[in-house]
């Protein structure tokens, strides 16, 4: 005797009683430091460091630290020039332990340390910690004509 189970799903979304908290920080323009696999040539496994002080939209004063990475994950991808990276992004906002954890993969241009002026990109929320214990949610990171960026979370918490 055979007996078929069916699994049914719906990629509508869930409501949620929870409200969206908008957390958004700001920073100035970003370098990188770049550790190479290859010097001088784009390849997977290139890596990019930062460590960029963070602000609210139109301050001065520091808040807290942008630290993270991106790993160069495909070359050539999605056109000739351009390359995938996968970040691992930690901002830290007031206190060390009210951290928010961004990932996520985007197209970038090979000999660019971020996505050009004038973009944004969403990424996935991973976790927080601190006042952000248990979030979830989306960031989108938008990369200003002046080379600052702002960064606003859509969060709920636990």
């Amino acid at each position: 005797l055979v007996t078929a189970a069916v699994l049914s799903f719906s990629l509508a979304p869930v409501a949620s009683a929870e409200p969206v908290n908008t957390v958004t920080v700001a920073h100035g323009p970003v370098t990188a430091t770049v550790v190479p696999v290859i010097p001088g040539t784009a390849s997977p496994g290139d890596l990019r460091l930062f460590h960029i002080a963070l602000t609210r939209p139109g301050r001065t004063k520091t808040i807290g630290f942008l630290s993270g990475s991106l790993l160069t994950t495909a070359v050539g991808v999605p056109a000739v020039g351009k390359e995938l990276r996968s970040a691992d992004l930690v901002f830290t906002v007031g206190a060390a332990k009210n951290q928010l954890v961004i990932g996520g993969t985007a197209g970038y241009d090979q000999q660019a340390p971020t996505v050009a002026k004038k973009t944004s990109t969403i990424r996935p929320v991973l976790g927080g910690s601190g006042r952000y214990a248990g979030a979830r949610g989306w960031c989108e990171s938008v990369h200003r004509k002046d080379g600052t960026w702002r960064h606003t979370f859509h969060i709920r918490t636990s």
